[in-house]
């Protein structure tokens, strides 16, 4: 519609007529307008609402242009729809972020929970095969927290003798659970404070 073509609304009073015709004007163009910025669907609502807020207006005074007024009122309704589609969108991502960042940590405990098992079953394989003698002396060390001079009166045999079965056994077990150390590795620098 050309600016010579326009209908002076502003002294007019509601009536359905003009609302119908209103309607008949501006529905399609104000629907395309909006279907630039938003989905077609919320562009149908977009327009309905403009509608229905002209036709629960007390009185219909438009000072300017009724095609100013409609234009952007559909304008600031796509910018308010948009906005909040941004910050539910901003609110959704941290959502997906969170529940993907939690779902990591629960896969990475189950995963090395799994692996710590594994190891534990791997070393105490290893330590069974230990000599008998070698296998006692590294328990008492390591598991039960003695000193290697505890040990030596304990079993009576000299210092030397219980540090030398120590690295005996030290040094199977790094040779038996090398394909451990990156998990090892890991675990130090990821849960060990």
């Amino acid at each position: 519609m050309r600016r010579s073509e326009m209908k002076d609304w502003s002294n007019t009073t509601k009536s359905s007529m003009l609302f119908e015709e209103l309607f008949k004007i501006y529905a399609k163009p104000l629907f395309y307008y909006a279907a630039k910025f938003v989905d077609d669907d919320t562009a149908k609502d977009i327009v309905q609402d403009i509608f229905e807020k002209l036709w629960a207006a007390p009185s219909l005074k438009v000072y300017y242009s009724m095609n100013a007024l409609l234009f952007t009122m559909v304008r600031n309704k796509c910018l308010h729809h948009l906005e909040k589609q941004k910050v539910r969108n901003k609110y959704l991502e941290y959502s997906r972020l969170t529940l993907k960042e939690e779902e990591l940590w629960f896969y990475m405990n189950e995963s090395s929970s799994l692996m710590e098992q594994d190891m534990e079953q791997k070393l105490n394989e290893v330590l069974e095969r230990l000599p008998e003698r070698c296998r006692q002396i590294f328990r008492m060390s390591r598991f039960e927290n003695k000193k290697n001079k505890e040990i030596s009166e304990a079993l009576q045999i000299s210092v030397k003798a219980v540090e030398k079965q120590i690295s005996k056994a030290l040094a199977t077990i790094r040779l038996k659970t090398k394909d451990y150390l990156p998990f090892l590795i890991f675990i130090a620098t990821h849960f060990i404070l």
